[in-house]
């Protein structure tokens, strides 16, 4: 019975990273944005436009043989992805207008960034000015990555349009820093202090050090962050949206420090100790008192429902090249205290499931665990073959 389990699990595992594949490769080859429709919104009344570099064009009103203004296309890293603006820029070098013609944010998220005056803001800037969150241009609170990306990519298509179409003067330019603050540290020494407190702590003080990660995690990753790991970050990581290091350091300790001590230890210190809705979970089952509801044939039903759930997403996120669109958590309605009527919903039959039952969406919806159970797979095939290699060669094993 167990090696028929096996075999399955062997089969479906197969199986689940054959389409995955397949899905990637179709989003792919999947067509991008065509901004030409944007052209007449980005600069109006023009006669003709006219290719001049890569994703850059010159308009030209009629009977004029000298450009009225360009229209350039740049990117940066938002946060589900690379997030492509399209920036019409006059002779002077000031900003006309902008429009974002592909992005792959969450779509609550963007429409937040859409909604504020952070576009019709940027109109009338010249590509001398500094294009600085809180400095000269207005942040949005809670929307930070997609707010960088949009800023970042207008002043990027502004300045190499003044300086290779118009020729004006190159301006000096600071290289880039990386912003390591207290959200990195913070992070760090969770994750940290949980692989200690697992490793060298028992009975009582485990207990209260695990209390004491937990809640700091969902007052600091949660509450003030907001930005825990999710499938967003798990969707990102397998397609290659790999953000700008000097930007989004916290992204890269996040991954791949989970990743890392899973691999070393293996032990998922994060879900554990450190997940913020986790420990939401865990403070509503302290005040309703709340049981670890264990049934076999339950715990192997919503077990396949967890991977079948995330392979689905996935593959979704795959096809569109899109990490955010399949996103179905509940945790920033909570941490950001906004959300849909559906998704307000959602969360309160979660929360309120806790009052009985530890830690229900983790056990039967969290999309992390399931990951950690193909990375268990994989992880053993790897040795299994590992000690096959070793016993033909005849090698001691390291």
């Amino acid at each position: 019975m167990m090696k028929r389990s096996n075999r399955t699990e062997n089969i479906l595992a197969i199986i689940t990273l054959v389409t995955l594949v397949i899905a990637a490769v179709i989003g792919f080859n999947r067509s991008l944005s065509d901004i030409t429709d944007h052209f007449q919104a980005l600069l109006p009344g023009m006669d003709r436009y006219e290719k001049t570099g890569f994703e850059t064009y010159a308009a030209f009103k009629q009977g004029s043989d000298q450009p009225a203004g360009y229209i350039s296309v740049k990117k940066s890293d938002g946060f589900g992805g690379p997030l492509k603006v399209a920036v019409s820029v006059d002779p002077d070098g000031t900003v006309v207008n902008a429009v974002v013609v592909e992005h792959r944010e969450t779509p609550s998220w963007f429409e937040k960034v859409m909604k504020s005056p952070l576009l019709r803001s940027m109109k009338g800037k010249s590509y001398k000015d500094p294009f600085e969150i809180d400095g000269d241009v207005d942040g949005i609170t809670g929307a930070t990555y997609t707010t960088r990306a949009v800023i970042q990519s207008i002043k990027e298509a502004s300045r190499e349009t003044a300086l290779n179409e118009l020729n004006l003067p190159k301006l000096d330019q600071k290289p880039a820093e990386f912003q390591l603050g207290y959200p990195e540290l913070v992070l760090v020494l969770l994750l940290m202090t949980g692989v200690f407190g697992i490793k060298y702590t028992s009975g009582k003080t485990k207990k209260r050090l695990r209390w004491l990660l937990m809640l700091s995690g969902l007052v600091v990753i949660g509450f003030i962050l907001n930005h825990p790991l999710t499938l967003v970050d798990i969707n990102k990581f397998l397609m290659g949206y790999w953000p700008d290091l000097h930007y989004q350091l916290y992204w890269y300790l996040l991954i791949f420090g989970v990743l890392l001590i899973f691999l070393t230890t293996n032990n998922n210190i994060y879900c554990y100790t450190v997940c913020p809705f986790g420990a939401a979970q865990e403070c509503m089952a302290a005040f309703g008192k709340a049981k670890n509801f264990h049934s076999k044939k339950y715990h192997d039903v919503f077990k396949w429902l967890r991977r079948g759930i995330l392979w689905m997403a996935v593959l979704i996120a795959l096809i569109f090249r899109n990490p955010g669109i399949s996103s179905f958590e509940v945790y920033s309605t909570l941490f950001s205290l906004s959300g849909t009527n559906r998704e307000v919903l959602f969360l309160s039959i979660v929360l309120l499931f806790s009052l009985v039952v530890k830690r229900p969406w983790c056990k039967y919806l969290c999309p992390v665990p399931a990951f950690e159970d193909y990375l268990r797979w994989i992880k053993s095939r790897v040795k299994r073959a590992y000690k096959k290699t070793v016993h033909k060669s005849g090698m001691k094993p390291v």
